[in-house]
């Protein structure tokens, strides 16, 4: 295990020992562990240093924020290798996904306790940030129903659009549907 905390996140390896630490409290394995990964057996390791670097600037600036203000907590899913987002998606190849989690640059959090919701909102109003999705919540589920989607550009990659959105059941449709802000699933 060596501390990589120091390393530049644009000068980070694509490969990493797993226990090598890349911030404060998170280290190189939680940016790519995936239970389905796991299950079915498909390597998620990053796919070029470009992805890995782009994952350890949304680590430092964000999944370590959010752990700096409410303590211990995993991440569901950071990075997800083009074969994992196939078998996530019900795809096949040559199906390419653009999703910001196979660029590295997207997070899946909750947070043991906090309402995720009230995530999202702490996330929307302290943190830089390209998308915040509060995804599936419906607080007659309970507070950590759903959970909330955080992407971040590294500089050099875009403007961060800053956009706020949920993805909710439609009552029309039944289908879940992305629409702007926070907002409960009814």
């Amino acid at each position: 295990m060596t501390n990589l905390t120091n390393v530049k996140w644009d000068e980070f390896p694509a490969r990493a020992d797993p226990r090598d630490q890349v911030s404060k409290n998170f280290v190189f394995f939680e940016l790519t562990k995936s239970e389905t990964a796991e299950r079915h057996a498909i390597d998620n390791a990053f796919s070029g240093a470009t992805t890995a670097q782009a994952a350890v600037y949304l680590c430092r600036n964000v999944l370590q924020a959010v752990r700096d203000a409410f303590g211990s907590y995993s991440p569901n899913s950071v990075y997800r290798s083009q074969a994992l987002e196939r078998t996530l998606k019900k795809k096949r190849k040559p199906w390419v996904s653009k999703s910001q989690h196979a660029k590295g640059q997207a997070c899946d959090i909750e947070i043991p306790g906090m309402s995720n919701i009230e995530l999202a909102q702490w996330v929307t109003e302290n943190l830089e940030f390209d998308q915040v999705i509060l995804e599936c919540f419906n607080a007659a589920k309970g507070p950590n129903s759903g959970w909330v989607h955080v992407s971040l550009k590294p500089p050099g990659k875009s403007t961060n659009r800053r956009q706020i959105l949920s993805y909710v059941m439609s009552p029309t449709s039944g289908k879940y549907v992305y629409v702007d802000g926070l907002q409960e699933s009814p």
